[in-house]
């Protein structure tokens, strides 16, 4: 039964719940238990700003509730601290798939501009400014109408690039440089472009870390914003769910080594937050213990849900899609069309994932004979369907 469709005597304009439990919901905001939301702002207003490790590790067991944790963060705790985030799903081993997913999300042109505007004003060609006085698109337009000409504007942005202070490096102001100048000729970001050695490439070679500290200052001066933070979620599973090959683990820990690098850089206020399985964690423990101290300097630790975050959960859920608030007649109870005290095993009511899915599944099930509330056999009775066992995972 689509979400559209549900019966009228469950009072919900739609199903809040998603089939799968994964991802961000379509109804509402999804938030962590309060207790959950009230340590990590305790956490990250515990560190404050400037320069030191910003890393933050948490960790919980599949469907507890660490991707609800960082796209809180995402979502409103850094934006209410005007700290700029970027949200990663498992984005690889590999330092330049950050490159790539960053600054795809950004879009090329919308980072040219920002380079532009940051380092523009201090461009001189000839003892003259007339060029870089006129508008992004003026520019742009300029560019694409005398090609034969771009070395010349190329040349004094690179300068500027470094005058600015957004790269102290002459290879990696010339590549920031090279972003403005060919946007015209190319106006997207491919992967390719973050692969060093490959032809065409932006970032050079030997220079990933240097060159992704002067995209996160980049973004930071034009943004406003007091720090940059990379919530990265599931950041091992690519490799350490499926075995990593030897090169593969190197890759990935120099990853994180470059990453905790960027954190200390002066001048750059930088926040990682990866979220990890127990497991997870204890492997790459094993792998680099020496990192893993840096690293996990605070360690958020996902615990199950409590009977009282269950209910919870279910509450914040069909809140947004009620479509009966009780102007006429009663008022309706808050867990409608589900039971006030909900009827699941210990190891269901402990598992958001879990939860979410047998709440999608209840609703989608019911029909115009289902009594509601849901009775606690029609609920069981899901729940044995989808976990015989309250003990047997997903």
């Amino acid at each position: 039964m689509s979400k559209a469709a549900l019966p009228e005597q469950l009072l919900l304009a739609a199903n809040p719940f998603e089939p799968a439990a994964t991802g961000a919901p379509l109804y509402g905001a999804l938030r962590p238990p309060k207790r959950l939301e009230d340590e990590t702002r305790r956490i990250f207003d515990g560190h404050g700003t400037g320069p030191g490790v910003k890393s933050i590790v948490v960790v919980g067991e599949y469907g507890t509730g660490k991707s609800c944790l960082l796209r809180w963060l995402h979502r409103d705790y850094c934006r209410e601290h005007q700290i700029r985030s970027f949200y990663f799903d498992n984005p690889g081993v590999y330092f330049y798939d950050l490159a790539n997913a960053l600054l795809r999300t950004l879009g090329r042109k919308d980072f040219a501009k920002s380079i532009w505007e940051l380092a523009g004003q201090y461009v001189v060609i000839d003892g003259q400014r007339t060029l870089f006085d006129q508008s992004f698109e003026n520019f742009l337009d300029y560019l694409s109408r005398s090609r034969s000409k771009q070395e010349g504007p190329a040349t004094a942005l690179q300068d500027a690039v470094r005058t600015a202070g957004l790269a102290q490096d002459e290879q990696v102001a010339r590549c920031l440089a090279r972003i403005v100048t060919e946007v015209v000729r190319k106006p997207y970001f491919e992967y390719r472009d973050f692969v060093p050695r490959r032809t065409g490439s932006i970032v050079p070679e030997n220079e990933e870390a240097p060159y992704f500290r002067s995209i996160l200052k980049t973004i930071q001066e034009a943004s406003a914003a007091r720090g940059v933070a990379f919530l990265i979620d599931e950041f091992e599973e690519i490799g350490l769910q499926r075995r990593l090959t030897q090169r593969a683990a190197r890759d990935y820990l120099a990853t994180m080594k470059r990453l905790v690098n960027l954190s200390q850089s002066n001048g750059l206020d930088f926040w990682i937050v990866l979220s990890m399985t127990p497991d997870a964690f204890e492997m790459t423990t094993e792998l680099d213990p020496a990192l893993m101290e840096r690293v996990a300097k605070t360690e958020i630790e996902i615990g199950p849900l409590s009977a009282t975050d269950a209910q919870g959960l279910v509450r914040e859920r069909v809140r947004p899609v009620r479509s009966c608030r009780g102007e006429a007649g009663p008022e309706v109870p808050d867990l409608f069309p589900f039971p006030q005290q909900l009827p699941f095993s210990e190891g269901v009511m402990s598992n958001p994932r879990k939860l979410v899915k047998i709440c999608f599944r209840a609703l989608a099930d019911s029909d115009a004979s289902t009594t509601v509330p849901f009775e606690n056999d029609y609920l069981l009775r899901i729940q044995k369907q989808m976990y015989p066992s309250a003990d047997e995972s997903d």
